[in-house]
């Protein structure tokens, strides 16, 4: 072995001993306090029900929007700093949202749109009912329930769109260690989705879940149905709460 092999070792060596000293009592490898945190954690807001995105206009505070409320958001994160993901069922807002994401993007704001999308609790399609009676209001009765009032009043005969299993999508595009904020205005879906979020355990990633509730009666059915979806909505909420997940009163303008 000739000196240049020699100087070689020595610093390769040195490496080595660094790597075991990180080595903790348990033998488990610590090597991410040497190389730095790892993965930073992500300040995500899950819009459901975004319309023509004027929920987005609110959660960045812009002076003109509908109407005023303080997102919740880390303190190691702005607003302007989140990823943002807009989902829409009503196809009238298809171009609304397609230019609230371009506006976005272009000021470095991380927008994901989903226009013609139902959140659901499975994959598939589902009908959607469109209001088209309440213009004023940019058509705030739309709804996967054909005995939605706005819905009866407009006579919709129903639209087949796409449908995402909205537990199975935050499972698989969030993480633990990421800051989630779940805000829900979806008339009366939220009856079917709130339980299912419980069921597929959701609270690992949510750390918000803001939902306007709209009463169950909106889905139809018997006395005795309208109160089971209630009650077991309520079941559902109050599981979140005690798993971590904040969910304080929540009511909008939009």
């Amino acid at each position: 072995m000739g000196p240049h092999s020699r100087n070689t070792i020595f610093p390769v060596a040195l490496i080595v001993s660094a790597l075991f000293f990180f080595v903790t009592y348990d033998g488990t490898s610590d090597v991410r306090a040497w190389w730095g945190s790892g993965p930073k954690p992500r300040f995500i807001f899950v819009d459901l029900g975004a319309n023509r995105a004027d929920s987005l206009q609110v959660f960045m505070q812009h002076p003109e929007a509908k109407f005023k409320y303080d997102y919740p958001r880390p303190e190691w994160a702005s607003y302007k700093n989140a990823e943002i993901y807009l989902f829409e069922a009503n196809p009238v807002f298809n171009t609304a949202l397609v230019q609230a994401k371009e506006h976005y993007d272009a000021l470095g704001v991380k927008v994901n749109i989903f226009p013609s999308t139902v959140v659901d609790i499975t994959d598939g399609t589902r009908t959607f009912f469109l209001d088209t009676v309440n213009t004023v209001t940019d058509f705030w009765g739309s709804s996967i329930y054909a005995t939605h009032p706005d819905v009866v009043l407009s006579q919709s005969k129903g639209t087949e769109l796409t449908a995402v299993n909205l537990a199975r999508w935050l499972l698989m595009n969030t993480l633990p260690r990421d800051f989630v904020v779940v805000k829900m205005d979806v008339e009366g879906a939220e009856y079917e989705l709130v339980p299912h979020l419980a069921e597929m355990s959701t609270w690992s990633v949510i750390d918000y879940l803001l939902v306007e509730w709209h009463g169950a009666e909106i889905g139809g059915g018997t006395p005795e149905e309208i109160k089971y979806r209630e009650m077991k909505a309520d079941a559902a909420g109050k599981r979140m709460v005690q798993e971590g997940v904040q969910m304080p009163p929540y009511n909008s303008a939009a």
